[in-house]
């Protein structure tokens, strides 16, 4: 296959890990038409669709999460765990990548443990401030260490870790040039993740009672997710933002970005980075169930910068809602200071980064 022929990809679960992962095989292929990359997952993530949509072939592998887990699924998965790792033996063997990656989730501990006794080259990426089990554990045996985040580094205990920020697709970096349309009206996009956040939800229907003198000055734009559609429809058109548009599902979210003039969402990796490439300013309102709190942590490197506003679930209330989206409204530059310290954030040069250094651990080994 060449020098650097096959790039073995395993984790996912969430989007938040796939979506990187892909603009990685993807920026790994367009250096070399030889190439081939191929991912690792488990059926239970979202991976099983989406990687396939992106025209990848996948395989996979029968493992679960050992952590937050109640005593049964705990026994259930750990007895998983050998199965697991004869599964990812087998994969690994037959396709004999040139390097492997973990970019989290359950299918990449088995995988690059079997890489790694199979003497195939190795490395992770770490999306989040605070890295997760599975990462801090592989980040003792592989070659080379990426992180999103600076902070990651001395937490997964590897002072050469290289930090690269988080692969955005292409398309939020070219949403950047578009400037929020400009009317009298300020548009505030909220979104809660492909599901929808019913914490999200539950404030914003509170917060209109106390926004209803900028019903004049705003405009809303509301994703709740398939479940409260209705019951979120409904409390808007009782209030004075009628004309709201509520939508279960918003895609392509970045043309919604792009429009937005304030966003409000949740604080996970791959929304703070689609944010910072299209330059928008956030409330950001981390998911407080988020192993290690990982959401928040990432929240308060974007508050760091200028680029947010962090409000934490257990503060969350209707009328703090409220009075952070009238502080924004009522000062016309403030929207623009934080679309550009969140732009700041940015890493246009993520996949290229961790290319490079997958290529470099390869030459090595």
């Amino acid at each position: 296959m060449g020098a650097m022929g096959v790039l073995m990809i395993a984790g996912g679960g969430t989007g938040g890990h796939i979506y990187p992962a892909i603009a990685i095989a993807q920026e790994f292929l367009a250096r070399d038409s030889k190439r081939r990359a191929i991912f690792v997952g488990t059926k239970y993530g979202l991976e099983k669709t989406i990687v396939p949509r992106a025209g990848f072939p996948i395989e996979f592998i029968s493992v679960g999460g050992l952590k937050g887990k109640g005593a049964l699924e705990l026994v259930k998965n750990l007895a998983r765990l050998p199965v697991g790792f004869v599964q990812a033996w087998k994969v690994v063997a037959r396709h004999r990548p040139s390097v492997l990656l973990g970019v989290g989730g359950y299918a990449s501990g088995p995988a690059l443990f079997a890489g790694r006794l199979l003497g195939i080259p190795t490395a992770i990426h770490e999306q989040n401030a605070f890295p997760g089990l599975t990462n801090r554990m592989l980040a003792r045996i592989v070659s080379a260490v990426a992180v999103a985040f600076s902070d990651a580094g001395p937490r997964l205990k590897r002072a050469d870790a290289v930090v690269t920020g988080n692969p955005v697709r292409r398309e939020f970096f070219d949403a950047a040039g578009r400037a929020p349309r400009s009317t009298v009206r300020k548009r505030l996009l909220i979104f809660g993740g492909s599901q929808g956040s019913r914490v999200l939800n539950e404030a914003m229907i509170g917060a209109l009672l106390f926004l209803a003198r900028l019903k004049d000055r705003l405009e809303i734009i509301h994703q709740t997710g398939p479940n409260e559609v209705d019951r979120v429809r409904d409390a808007y058109r009782a209030s004075a933002f009628a004309d709201a548009r509520v939508v279960a599902y918003l895609d392509p979210i970045v043309d919604e970005i792009a429009a937005a003039d304030l966003v409000i969402s949740r604080a996970g990796a791959m929304t703070i980075g689609e944010l910072a490439a299209v330059g928008r300013g956030a409330i950001l309102v981390p998911f407080a169930a988020a192993t290690n709190n990982h959401q928040e942590v990432n929240a308060r490197v974007v508050e760091k910068a200028g680029g947010a506003m962090v409000i934490t679930e257990s503060q969350l209330s209707p009328e703090r809602l409220a009075t952070a989206i009238t502080e924004v409204i009522n000062d016309p530059q403030r929207a623009l200071r934080m679309g550009a310290a969140a732009r700041a954030l940015a890493a246009p040069d993520a996949s290229r980064k961790i290319v490079d250094l997958l290529e470099k651990i390869q030459r090595n080994e």
